[in-house]
């Protein structure tokens, strides 16, 4: 196993035999280190920085003097990041280009960022500046910044579901595909209108105008549109998510029921329209177009009715995700496509691991296979952010070197904190939910047990989980703990690291805690009085992390879902 991440794709001191040839691609490179000094080939000024950065890893593990050859370069032409800067969490210019220096460290060529309404549409003020929108000059920063780096940064606007913001305001309210949102049945839930009218040409120029502002701001050969979880348009959708009684699951036989967004007949060929013009706006004409497929997959027909010049993006954030299906049948047509694996940091706290690298795994199986060009690991609002780092290394590692395994605790040490320790924190932390059978999906056990005020406990012992499992909890997250004590960091945000994880740690320990007590146990480190002072500070410590990488706004909404954990206590 190398200690470079991502691992070189041949390595003298793991490999044997004679080096092969430099293969003929923009990134490749070969490094002969000796003694006194190294020698680098690369034919191209990003194949330069590509060993430049295996160089500076090389340098951090005194591996410099020590001889060694190392060619390398990457499975996949595109390794991507999509980062989630809407819906409470936007993150600071000054930490999205820590962001992109430490992905580029890892070979990443391509991050989005995706924008529900944070990017600064001038004609709609009263919608984006109260999310904390970036400016034109802002994004302007940033691009330049990424492209020092080598890195692609482009917007992801979305263009027809995912805008409840601007369908929120009175002047565009008009515009929704369901005026109202969607209530269920018995009236107990509600979800605002998000999605736009696809037969209304108004709302189209809505989505025209967002779009291209977001295509001409950022500037380069790629934007992504979106698309996804149109489903407004499918109120059926909505009473499956919301279980209502007797409702049908509409996506239940697709690829053995794997989440996806069915269309009534009626809409196929309103959505097929809807992607044909946005691809033939001007500011797209020469531009790569990238869209989720999750309506595509509940509709195939759709693969024939679509422009041409659009590339779908299979996503999918479980490990038993069906990508080999799916991106089969997208390639089969001829279509371009990646494939989008995700982080499981969002909602899990600490992300679900064992998960991750099934969900990796089975994106990257699938893209070689069918011959998809790209791979991106996806974050979604998130609680904390430090959460997404293995989800990043490992996706990033993956996609560059699919044949060599990575010590992601070490990788995380090095690419990410720059010290000894945190890494083993992170991995220990991120299969705390292997421990808990059977899991829960999305969030993880343990974490809904933080996320429920212990409630959620009842459920699980229901179904089968043993009450003594908590305790196994316990002992990986004192380990953590140890961890999290000895270790060392020297990176630019190394303490707020450190702090994140603790949080992580005690927010998890917490709903043990809180779990013992739902079940009439005895927790050894505190009382109800202890837990409802332990929430109040770790609601506080939250706060206080968040404004050390996010701008201010939002964070209400963010404040209500920390608020809603306290349960009962």
């Amino acid at each position: 196993m190398s200690t470079l991440c991502p691992p070189p794709r041949w390595d003298s001191l793991v490999d044997q035999g004679e080096p092969p040839d430099l293969p003929d691609h923009d990134e490749a490179y070969r490094l002969d280190v000796r003694p006194d000094g190294v020698e680098v080939r690369a034919a191209t000024e990003v194949a330069r920085y590509r060993a430049a950065t295996t160089i500076a890893q090389l340098e951090r593990l005194g591996g410099l003097g020590e001889e060694r050859t190392i060619v390398d370069w990457p499975e996949f032409d595109w390794r991507g990041v999509t980062l989630d800067v809407s819906r409470g969490r936007v993150p600071t210019v000054d930490e999205l280009e820590l962001t992109l220096e430490r992905l580029a460290g890892l070979k990443v060529n391509h991050v989005e960022l995706y924008l529900e309404a944070t990017f600064a549409h001038p004609a709609h003020a009263a919608v984006c500046e109260p999310q904390g929108a970036y400016r034109a000059d802002e994004v302007e920063r940033l691009v330049t910044h990424a492209r020092s780096h080598h890195v692609e940064l482009i917007g992801l606007q979305a263009s027809l579901g995912h805008l409840e913001h601007f369908l929120a305001h009175p002047d565009l309210a008009h515009l929704a595909a369901l005026p109202g949102g969607y209530v269920t049945p018995d009236g107990s839930a509600h979800e605002p209108p998000a999605c736009l009218e696809p037969r209304s040409d108004e709302a189209f120029a809505l989505a025209a105008e967002l779009v291209t502002g977001v295509a001409e701001a950022f500037d380069q050969p790629r934007v992504h549109i979106g698309l996804d979880e149109p489903i407004d348009l499918n109120p059926a959708v909505w009473d499956a998510i919301f279980d209502v009684p007797g409702a049908p699951v509409p996506w239940a036989d697709v690829d053995g029921g794997a989440f996806c967004i069915p269309l009534p007949p009626d809409r196929v060929a309103d959505y097929a329209d809807w992607v044909r013009r946005l691809r033939a706006l001007p500011a797209l004409r020469d531009r790569e177009v990238l869209m989720w497929a999750d309506v595509v997959a509940a509709q195939p027909e759709l693969l024939d009715l679509l422009p041409e010049g659009v590339t779908l993006v299979e996503w999918g954030y479980e490990a038993d995700h069906p990508f080999d299906a799916r991106v089969g049948r997208i390639r089969a047509a001829g279509r371009p496509c990646w494939v989008a694996a995700g982080t499981s940091g969002w909602s899990s706290i600490s992300g679900r691991l064992t998960n991750v690298e099934g969900n990796l795994r089975a994106a990257v199986d699938a893209a070689r296979r069918h011959g998809a060009s790209g791979v991106l690991v996806t974050s979604w609002e998130v609680l904390p952010s430090v959460s997404d780092w293995p989800g990043f290394v490992l996706g990033a590692a993956t996609a560059w070197n699919p044949d060599r395994p990575v010590d992601l605790a070490a990788s995380l040490d090095l690419t990410v904190a720059g010290g000894e320790g945190l890494g083993a924190v992170w991995v220990r932390l991120g299969r705390v939910h292997d421990h808990v059978v059977p899991g829960t999906p999305e969030t993880g056990a343990v974490s809904e047990l933080f996320r429920s005020g212990g409630m959620a406990v009842i459920g699980l012992v229901l179904n089968g989980m043993e009450a003594g499992v908590l305790d196994a909890v316990v002992v990986d997250l004192d380990l953590a703990a140890d961890d999290l004590a000895g270790a060392t960091t020297d990176a630019p945000d190394g303490e707020v690291l450190r702090a994140e994880l603790w949080w992580v740690h005690d927010a998890l320990r917490w709903g043990v805690a809180a779990a013992r007590h739902c079940l009439d146990r005895d927790d050894p480190i505190g009382d109800r009085t202890w837990l409802a002072a332990e929430h109040e500070r770790l609601v506080a410590e939250h706060e206080r992390l968040w404004r050390c990488r996010n701008r201010q706004h939002g964070y209400d909404r963010v404040a209500t879902a920390l608020a809603a954990t306290r349960g009962g206590f």
